[in-house]
């Protein structure tokens, strides 16, 4: 049957716009959810993917809160893209899928909203669903300790904390085989647990290749394979230890099967399981203070049994010269916290008061081994000093329970008179007036150099200009020929003064403006600092700083605050706090402000 001309116009108009339907719908924008599972147990986290599609600029998903449920959405977000060609005409769809975690708090049966997004000012949801919660009955499947090591600890001692996670053994009879611990293991949901304190000890193992190995253990007459992560334990606190939100989670297996893979390998795997997750009880662990009554006043906190030995160089100085003692504290027991073990304060002990000059500030230490070595610098303030006095170190013994000092032996010690430059006093270096002086024979018409000047006054053998042109050639020659060559060596050196302390600015500038170690920010200052007071730089240490600064005459206050500084990169090479790089400035700005009187100028 022939087409009529309205059946010629309509049918290309319906065919565009059943394309543009098409198109339309290809472009269309949704929102959908997808749940792992509708039945869950309390504290097990379930799983919810959000899909957005074809919805490039959208704000969310939103969805409201539920009493009893905790929702969480996990970082990160995947986006996948694709193109269609059909008849010619190209099609984009663009995907988002964004991750949430519900985790049931207690039981009985939720709602969860619908999640929402906001796109080109239209909300978009998706279907609220159901979620039914039960009690998970653990029973002896699982179970997980925290033990400490020593049980018993005193702050101030360093121990052992000990996650142990304790999984049934499982054996499949219809199958005949029983897990051994690694396949145990890999059905532990790390991502899924939460490790508290214990993190940092199993991302170390993962980082390694390793994860923690089991030992088969009989606990209630049952079978079990014992996992253990350890982490040291250095209490700062009396009381129950504070382990963190710790939560192990696994899939234990219910059942096994045993087929081909790809490879048409006979394999045994998971065919059936159930979540279980467990928080561990804390063992039976005493974290103690040491007791207040008896304590020495010489005692600054360690704990343990300690040998105290103390070495000292130069012994044969002279009066306000500096003395390095290294001071090493070994510890017996084998418990000790070393890395927060001070060194005694010698400031506080009267045996110093008199006869030496010590600083108040805490020194530096480094641990070796079982001990921690400390440098300090003494200063003797007469030379009727004879001996380095006995330094005492106290600490609290848990073993017996008591207080006791450790003291080391008397060094001898030669101290010299200083040497003090002699200043003139009553004319008692200048020379004698009434003692003759040599006097030029006047010659007459004769050289100018043997009339003294009363006489060519006298004798007015040249006219004051003629006097000038003869005398002041001469003389300049003479003095260039003596200080010429010495002048312009110090102004030589000055310049290079001057520019080694400008490079040594830049180079701490740039450690203090980067991520640098604290390290790296001692080892630019005191390179600044001997700079600044022309010193070699090679092996200059904090203690040559602090004497070139003193003997260069910078301020008492401005030395302090130096060695201040230095003494706490120092202590941040060890763990401590390193100090703001602000105040480094600071000091580095004063110092460079001041002009010194021997040998620190600008």
């Amino acid at each position: 049957m022939p087409m009529s001309i309205r059946d010629s116009i309509l049918v290309p108009i319906a065919t565009a716009m059943l394309a543009l339907a098409c198109s339309l719908a290809a472009w269309a924008q949704s929102v959908s959810v997808q749940v792992s599972s509708q039945t869950a147990y309390v504290d097990e986290p379930v799983r919810v993917g959000v899909t957005i599609e074809n919805a490039r600029d959208f704000e969310g998903p939103f969805i409201g809160e539920v009493d009893g449920l905790e929702i969480r959405r996990l970082p990160g977000e995947q986006n996948f893209s694709s193109t269609t060609r059909i008849n010619g005409r190209i099609t984009e769809k663009v995907t988002v899928g964004i991750g949430y975690e519900i985790i049931p708090k207690r039981a009985g049966t939720f709602v969860v909203p619908a999640f929402t997004i906001q796109h080109e000012g239209k909300e978009l949801a998706t279907k609220p669903f159901r979620l039914e919660v039960t009690v998970s009955e653990v029973g002896d499947l699982m179970r997980a300790t925290v033990r400490c090591n020593p049980s018993t600890i005193y702050v101030g001692q360093a121990g052992t904390l000990a996650l142990e996670i304790a999984v049934k053994r499982y054996r499949d009879d219809r199958l005949g085989i029983t897990l051994d611990e690694a396949s145990l293991w890999s059905l532990v949901n790390d991502d899924a647990s939460t490790w508290g304190m214990f993190g940092p000890a199993l991302q170390k193992l993962r980082s390694e290749n390793r994860r923690p190995r089991g030992e088969i253990r009989m606990i209630d007459d049952v079978e079990y394979v014992v996992y253990t992560i350890e982490r040291p334990f250095d209490p700062i606190a009396a009381g129950p230890p504070a382990i963190g939100d710790v939560r192990v989670r696994m899939e234990y297996p219910l059942r096994l099967t045993r087929g081909n893979d790809v490879f048409f390998e006979n394999r045994v795997s998971l065919a059936e399981s159930r979540p279980v997750s467990v928080r561990p009880l804390l063992d039976d662990v005493t974290v103690l203070a040491p007791p207040e009554g008896g304590r020495p006043a010489s005692w600054n906190g360690a704990v343990g049994r300690f040998k105290l030995d103390v070495a000292a160089k130069p012994v044969d100085v002279a009066v306000g010269d500096p003395i390095t003692l290294t001071i090493r504290i070994t510890d017996t027991s084998g418990t000790a916290g070393l890395e927060g073990l001070q060194a005694p304060t010698l400031a506080d002990q009267r045996t110093f008061d008199e006869g030496f000059r010590v600083s108040k500030e805490a020194a530096a230490g480094v641990v070796e081994g079982r001990a921690k070595i400390f440098t300090q610098s003494i200063r003797a303030t007469s030379d009727a000093v004879t001996t380095i006095p006995p330094i005492e170190f106290s600490f609290f013994d848990p073993s017996a329970g008591e207080y006791r000092t450790a003291r080391s032996e008397p060094l001898p010690l030669r101290v010299r008179p200083s040497s003090v430059a002699r200043a003139n006093i009553d004319g008692a270096d200048e020379p004698d007036s009434a003692a003759p002086s040599a006097v030029a024979s006047p010659v007459a018409g004769g050289l100018v150099a043997n009339f003294s000047l009363a006489e060519i006054a006298r004798e007015r053998v040249l006219a004051p200009l003629d006097l000038a042109i003869a005398i002041v050639p001469p003389l300049a020659l003479l003095v260039w020929l003596a200080a010429g060559p010495a002048l312009l060596r110090s102004l030589s050196r000055g310049d290079a003064a001057k520019r080694r302390i400008r490079e040594a600015r830049s180079a701490l500038e740039r450690s203090l403006e980067s991520d640098g170690s604290s390290e790296a920010r001692e080892r630019t200052l005191l390179a600044y600092l001997a700079a600044r007071v022309h010193a070699d730089g090679a092996g200059f240490s904090r203690g040559d700083a602090i004497d070139r600064l003193r003997a260069a005459g910078f301020a008492g206050d401005d030395v302090a605050r130096c060695e201040r500084l230095l003494r706490e990169l120092e202590r941040a090479r060890y763990g401590g706090a390193a100090p703001d790089p602000g105040a480094i400035r600071e000091l580095v700005d004063q110092l460079d402000r001041t002009t010194t009187v021997a040998g620190g100028a600008r």
